[in-house]
């Protein structure tokens, strides 16, 4: 598989392939591109941002979650963000949902309200 490294400004053209059970990695110029190399054949995740509905308000609360959740899981992650209806007030940080889709990361707020 080709992939683009993102975990520094260098962004290296790299070959990921599963070979005998092992992840190669190839084309990469630093420690990093090997790691993203192989989390992403392996199991690549994704940091998720949205929008959640703020009660009696028509502008939404920005949220994204706390740490990368699996590609697999965001449709649930954006299905739950959608579901949600929040209560003023809200400070940056606040947990808005906990353990969002079964994924044991929470839902964060980033911006006050």
């Amino acid at each position: 598989m080709k992939m683009i490294c993102i975990s520094c400004p260098r962004g290296c053209e790299m070959d990921v392939v599963q070979e005998a059970g092992e992840v190669v990695v190839k084309g990469n110029a630093c420690p990093r591109g090997e790691d993203y190399g192989r989390n992403e054949l392996i199991n690549p995740t994704r940091m998720v941002t949205g929008l959640v509905k703020v009660a009696g308000m028509r502008k939404p609360l920005p949220v994204k979650t706390s740490r990368p959740v699996p590609k697999g899981a965001i449709d649930a992650v954006l299905f739950s963000m959608h579901q949600m209806t929040v209560q003023l007030p809200v400070k940056i940080g606040d947990v808005i949902i906990q353990g969002v889709a079964g994924t044991g990361v929470d839902i964060v707020a980033t911006a006050n309200m």
